[in-house]
């Protein structure tokens, strides 16, 4: 029998809980702010971008739900006993493997212009990402007990360099594109899409960080280290910079002449 002590350890803590629909709110308002400039302005980057927002927002949703429920069922539901959140994280990866997808299609439609002889590449290796996860989806239907996230690092480590990888190219050719343009507000906004990339690829390493020091540190071992707060800080900062630089609102092109 799991000792009362084990049981408060393997409890999610309500931060979390509450900073992830923080997040996820945030995200959501952000997304709809795009869609409804798209319906303006009718323009495929626009349209593209908002699909990457779309995704990300939806993956963020079903972790955040998956938080919940293992927040709200604990202590009827023991946690070691079922682990919603190894199924949804899992989850919530397929789903930012199709928002990386996006943003090689934005990369390619702002900056290179090569059609699927850049696109379909990364867009095969998403697909793989996806198909390696499925597997473990289904996994869990048989067995739902808590470690199915660490029992699939390899699947995980294939998804994070994939997505370091596309927020990198993405981080690079925008701000390779700031500094070669000589006009105040492209500069500003490239610059601006450039740190998006930077931010989710921090965002990726600082889960990457918590999934390590959960193995290195006992009082992190369910995991939820200051890491976990950083990346999704990181996501809200990246998508708010990459609203702002895209689509550069009135007020604050104002605000920059």
């Amino acid at each position: 029998m799991i000792k009362m002590v084990e049981f408060w350890q393997n409890k999610i803590p309500l931060s979390a809980v509450i900073f992830e629909i923080v997040t996820t709110l945030f995200l959501l308002m952000v997304t709809i702010f795009l869609w409804r400039k798209y319906v303006e302005r009718k323009k495929r980057p626009v349209f593209i971008l908002g699909m990457n927002f779309t995704f990300l927002t939806a993956g963020l949703t079903v972790d955040m739900i998956g938080r919940c429920i293992g927040y709200f069922t604990y202590p009827n539901t023991d946690y070691l006993l079922v682990s919603y959140t190894d199924f949804t994280t899992l989850l919530n990866y397929a789903i930012l493997a199709i928002a990386n997808c996006f943003v090689i299609i934005f990369i390619d439609e702002v900056f290179l212009h090569k059609g699927t002889n850049f696109t379909l590449p990364f867009g095969i290796l998403n697909g793989l990402v996806i198909g390696l996860i499925i597997p473990a989806l289904r996994l869990w239907t048989t067995d739902t007990r808590f470690g199915l996230l660490r029992d699939k690092i390899g699947e995980v480590v294939v998804f994070a360099v994939v997505s370091l990888a596309t927020y990198g190219m993405l981080a690079f050719f925008a701000i390779r594109e700031g500094v070669l343009n000589d006009e105040k507000l492209p500069k500003v906004g490239f610059h601006l899409i450039g740190t998006f990339g930077v931010c989710l690829v921090l965002m990726f390493l600082s889960f990457a960080g918590d999934t390590f020091i959960i193995q290195i540190v006992p009082s992190f071992s369910q995991g939820y280290s200051p890491f976990f707060y950083i990346g999704f800080s990181l996501s809200m900062i990246g998508i708010g910079l990459c609203y702002l630089g895209y689509l550069m609102p009135t007020w604050f092109k104002n605000l920059i002449t």
